[in-house]
């Protein structure tokens, strides 16, 4: 009996096709091209709205010529929130009953920038 092993040599690794590097070259050119079209008409998309957001904001103020809006007066109401009336401030009026308030906890490493609170506090 003979035990010795033969020693078999791996199967060598077959060459690339010829056409390895060429498929290659169109996929990534396909590739460009794709996301070059995908940016193209993202922008015609964006320019679309501008210029329809620009014709609805004409539309709109020919509509109404003789109103005069105020801008930015009631925009609770527009909402339909109602505002709070005097007499309604008087009833919420604090009594002698104090609620005990947690005291306001602060990180060492996070506390506001002095200068930051000067600022605020000279702008009140």
């Amino acid at each position: 009996m003979n035990l010795k092993r033969t020693a078999e040599k791996p199967a060598p690794v077959p060459p690339p096709p010829v056409n390895d590097t060429m498929r290659r070259m169109q996929i990534g050119i396909a590739g460009v091209l794709t996301v070059l079209l995908l940016v193209g008409m993202a922008g015609l998309i964006g320019d679309r709205a501008r210029e329809n957001a620009v014709q609805n904001a004409e539309i709109e103020s020919e509509k109404l010529p003789g109103a005069t809006q105020k801008a930015g007066s009631a925009p609770l109401e527009e909402l339909g929130v109602q505002p709070v009336s005097g007499d309604a401030k008087e009833q919420n009026t604090p009594s002698g009953v104090k609620v005990p308030q947690p005291a306001p906890s602060t990180v060492p490493d996070l506390e506001p920038d002095p200068t930051l609170q000067r600022a605020r506090q000279s702008a009140q």
